[in-house]
């Protein structure tokens, strides 16, 4: 079965049920909420025939405690306990359709001690390895596993999937950049919205100019999301590009792990992984078209409720909306 292993710090998420911000008597959802456990979780379903394992740190606490309740049967987890430093939490509040505000308490976490030690086991018979440009920021000891990991796929020919999951409230768009220069030059799919593209390198570019100059950098395919607008993708080669679903806007947090989910989810489901370090759009324009148009397709689903993964459909549902070319809301 072909494996895809990611790593990075998973919350507890009191997702506000109500529009407006935070309210103590506020109702809220609990859910775990982490970019790389829900592409782990997404990626199961889309994908049965994939193994993947979600690795991290957790709290000896009640909130760990749900998280390996709510991911149990969803991905295998390989998880330290570490009785020292807490698990982290996250306040979702909707203000309206486009503003979203997030607080963290996740500084110090146990997530935040993550050892390269810990992910090498897993790497080491796996076929991709899946990261975010969220772990880097964590800590320095988050940066070095990082890099420790890229450095260990580059040399071991294992794909490498980056989405760049810029977060703001970590980080300053310059402190980013600097970082995510490195990270950029190893993937062999790179995936980032292009407010985030805009925000962290404030080039001014298009959508098409911001592939192709990314695409210097990791001279693989690189993919652009638009939000409502779809997505494009490029390899140097070729653009492919999809103009998106049109869909009743509940939730949009979440929806690019469902995207990225769905695109390699489809990628690996119509291409033997051993040949995916080798495809292109002159070799494999029909597959990396209909991938888009799946990643799109669940991301767009997953903004119909609230939750991260809660609304991730499995690929008959992705292919139905597909063939249809609507979301129903």
């Amino acid at each position: 079965m072909t494996k895809l292993i990611t790593f990075g710090e998973t919350m507890v998420q009191y997702n506000a049920t109500y529009n407006g911000p935070f309210m103590e008597d506020g109702e809220y959802i609990l859910d775990a909420a982490g970019a790389e456990s829900n592409f782990a979780v997404n990626l199961s379903k889309i994908n049965h025939d994939l193994e993947t394992v979600w690795i991290s740190r957790l709290g000896n606490d009640d909130a760990g405690r749900f998280i390996l309740e709510n991911l149990e049967g969803k991905t295998k987890i390989s998880v330290e306990i570490d009785s020292e430093h807490f698990t982290g939490i996250s306040y979702l509040n909707h203000i309206d359709e486009n503003t979203h505000i997030k607080k963290y308490i996740r500084k110090n976490s146990a997530a935040s001690k993550i050892d390269f030690s810990s992910i090498k086991p897993q790497i080491m018979d796996a076929d991709a390895i899946h990261l975010t440009g969220i772990t880097p920021a964590l800590s320095n000891k988050c940066y070095e596993t990082v890099f420790q990991t890229l450095e260990y796929g580059k040399n071991s020919n294992i794909p490498i999937i980056l989405d760049i999951n810029y977060r703001e409230p970590l980080w300053t768009p310059s402190d980013a950049k600097q970082v995510y220069n490195h990270m950029i030059r190893y993937p062999f799919i790179l995936k980032m919205g292009l407010d985030e593209a805009e925000k962290v390198w404030q080039l001014g570019f298009t959508d098409r100019e911001y592939a192709k100059y990314f695409h210097d950098f990791t001279n693989n395919i690189v993919l652009l999301t638009k939000g409502e607008h779809g997505a494009i993708l490029y390899d140097g080669h070729n653009i492919i590009e999809h103009s998106g679903y049109k869909i009743n806007v509940v939730d949009p947090i979440g929806a690019g792990d469902a995207f990225m989910a769905g695109f390699v989810g489809a990628l690996f489901k119509n291409i033997n992984h051993k040949n995916i370090p080798n495809i292109s759009t002159l070799t494999h324009h029909k597959e990396l078209k209909l991938s888009l148009e799946i990643g799109n397709a669940c991301g767009g689903i997953t903004c119909t409720a609230r939750g991260d993964t809660a609304s991730m459909p499995d690929m008959e549902k992705a292919m139905s909306i597909v063939k249809e070319n609507q979301i129903l809301p």
